[in-house]
């Protein structure tokens, strides 16, 4: 019982809202809630992937950050209530306590669940359509591995995976320490490739061509509510695969992890299935902190990798097609900015030389 008239009513409302969203189903309008559109939003995106035209994990990738950003800020509103002030809080909301990237996630969830309710009549126009551009700031410093510091690394890693294969009270891990043993070879196969750590996780021992001196990228390992760890056809984004030539100094770990995979993952969990792409980077995390190297993340090989090719002046079109980028992607997070006069500086350098008159 509520303890006053007014609590009285305002329960019945809301008992009658919540009637009327159950019972309308799909047939929304504007007093249906945000969490009641948000649901068939993503029934149907779930279609979509079914028939191919979405990847599963842009489907799970969009539940979470509904569930984590917009459902806790706007969901118990009714659509005529969510106006672009309250969208604009709970973009900035995310911008501000998490990244630009994740305020982007926010704002493209948002805006199709809006979309859907515009579809539908629930809403006249979108409101996010109305929010300002996201600015992502200033350009970060590209931080990449140095020579030295892949030598070093690399060294301290192999001594380092063997120390954790017992737990806290000394028992032996066996199988469950490997992926301790696996890191050295992680960092190999990405800085060998340029590869997002989900891609290397979703290849298989087929994918590796010892003769040509070859691998194959084309799957990408994701997490889905309900299904668990999926291997998706394509590479991150739906993106087509990548088939890359690899250096010979990693060809000894592609054929030692092709041999002990057979037709399973090249680098699998203690039981032999796929691993969990999260739990690789929080490992990686752990052993660099414990190593010296806490600023070293999975994808700090991957902007090696650029770094690398940058400075030996290759393209940013020879950098695209193997990081599996496109051009403008590349320009932004994996070059460092340079002189763009490099071929003109000689004709000026004797602009005040009199022996030049």
């Amino acid at each position: 019982m509520a303890a006053t008239k007014t609590q009285a009513v305002n329960r019945l409302k809301e008992a009658l809202l919540q009637l009327s969203d159950s019972a309308t189903g799909d047939d929304i309008g504007k007093e249906t809630r945000l969490d009641v559109v948000a649901d068939l939003y993503l029934e149907e995106l779930e279609l979509e992937a079914e028939l191919g035209n979405l990847a599963v994990g842009t489907v799970s990738l969009y539940r979470r950050v509904l569930k984590n950003w917009v459902r806790p800020a706007l969901g118990r509103l009714q659509c005529h209530e969510v106006r672009v002030s309250r969208c604009d809080r709970v973009v900035r909301n995310a911008r501000m306590k998490r990244s630009y990237d994740t305020a982007k996630l926010v704002k493209a969830a948002l805006a199709g669940v809006c979309d859907y309710a515009v579809r539908h009549g629930a809403m006249d126009v979108n409101p996010v359509r109305s929010l300002r551009r996201l600015s992502r700031g200033g350009k970060k410093e590209i931080l990449a591995l140095t020579t030295n510091q892949r030598i070093d690394l690399l060294a301290k890693l192999r001594v380092y995976g063997p120390t954790r294969q017992a737990d806290s009270r000394g028992r032996s891990l066996g199988r469950r320490g490997r992926i301790w043993l696996d890191l050295p070879d992680i960092m190999e196969a990405m800085l060998s490739t340029g590869v997002r750590i989900g891609e290397l996780l979703a290849m298989f021992g087929s994918d590796v061509a010892p003769a040509a001196s070859t691998v194959t990228i084309g799957h990408h390992v994701v997490r889905v509510t309900g299904s668990g760890l999926l291997r998706e056809p394509l590479r991150k984004g739906g993106v087509d695969g990548l088939l890359l030539i690899v250096p010979e100094w990693s060809m000894a770990m592609w054929e030692r992890r092709r041999a002990a995979a057979c037709d399973g993952p090249l680098f699998a969990s203690f039981a032999g299935g796929l691993l969990d792409p999260s739990n690789v980077i929080n490992r990686i995390e752990e052993a660099m902190k414990a190593i010296g190297y806490g600023w070293v993340t999975s994808h700090v090989f991957r902007k090696t990798v650029g770094l690398v090719l940058d400075e030996a002046d290759r393209p940013s079109s020879a950098i695209a097609d193997q990081l599996g980028n496109t051009v403008a992607v590349v320009e932004r997070h994996y070059r460092k900015p340079r002189a763009s006069n490099q071929a003109n500086v000689a004709a000026l350098e004797g602009m005040l030389d009199p022996a030049g008159l």
